[in-house]
């Protein structure tokens, strides 16, 4: 019933706001800072994609691209440490952490199917310290 990704250009998101059925609500987690993400994914939409069930949440880009404060480092050690799974600085740590956040907030109506597009590349934490992340 919803379809969660990390957005920085849009592009994914309006791609699985195309391809999405009319029984699915798609959300970007925007993890730029002040990023007008609806009109650079409504140019990439016609008229009736625009139509569709969507929307940008711009709350857990942790200060911008890339940023990652400690709150960031320390979950995505405890997301490792609970689930082996390696999350990246840029994008999925603030994807993974947007829906985790969601769910103890009941954003999701009862009944819910919750879909996260892990977009890959873990590229990011290069930038990071030796020894920073456990991965």
């Amino acid at each position: 019933s919803h379809i969660l990704c990390a957005a920085g250009t849009g592009t994914m998101f309006a791609g699985l706001i195309r391809s999405a059925g009319s029984h699915q609500h798609i959300i970007a987690v925007n993890v730029l800072k002040n990023m007008n993400l609806m009109e650079e994914a409504r140019a990439l939409l016609n008229d009736s994609e625009r139509e569709r069930s969507f929307s940008i949440i711009h709350d857990y880009h942790f200060g911008g691209y890339a940023k990652h404060p400690e709150e960031l480092i320390v979950f995505m050690k405890e997301t490792w440490a609970a689930e082996l799974l390696p999350t990246d600085i840029v994008y999925t740590s603030k994807l993974l952490f947007a829906a985790k956040d969601l769910v103890s907030k009941n954003y999701f109506p009862p009944g819910s199917r919750v879909l996260l597009i892990h977009s890959g590349g873990l590229q990011g934490n290069v930038s990071l310290p030796l020894n920073t992340l456990p991965f």
